[in-house]
């Protein structure tokens, strides 16, 4: 009977779904800036009816006011909406696009509206007027 000597443990008995997951993280958010902002933990994280503005590497920044974020790890996407000459204008932003170089909240609200998704204010007198993205 061949005995062979048991194999070294990779990624240190680290579950593979884990590893891949905090591989990708390390390879598209090396500071760990975007994953703060989307922790629910994180009391200055981005949250619906915040107005955030996205600036890109190669194109202009895109400001808006929140009306959903989707947490799923990587994966993660913000929906923004503004109004451009009257005409509402919704944007899906993924969060760990390597194309986006930072998101800064510009203002929240004084209080929150009690929905985590705001879909209920479009063409409503609740939507957002045109937001510039100055402060």
């Amino acid at each position: 009977m061949v005995m062979y000597e048991p194999l070294p443990k990779l990624r240190n008995g680290e579950p593979l779904v884990d590893y891949i997951k905090e591989a990708q993280y390390n390879k598209l958010d090396k500071k760990g800036i975007k994953r703060k902002l989307i922790d629910n933990n994180n009391p200055e994280r981005i949250r619906a009816d915040d107005v955030i503005t996205v600036v890109y590497k190669n194109q202009k920044p895109i400001t808006g006011q929140v009306i959903m974020v989707k947490r799923q790890g990587v994966a993660s996407t913000i929906l923004i909406r503004n109004k451009i000459t009257g005409l509402g204008v919704e944007t899906h932003i993924p969060v760990f696009h390597p194309n986006i170089v930072r998101i800064d909240i510009i203002r929240r609200p004084i209080k929150y509206k009690p929905r985590a998704r705001h879909y209920y204010i479009r063409n409503s007198r609740l939507d957002v007027g045109e937001l510039d993205g100055k402060k």
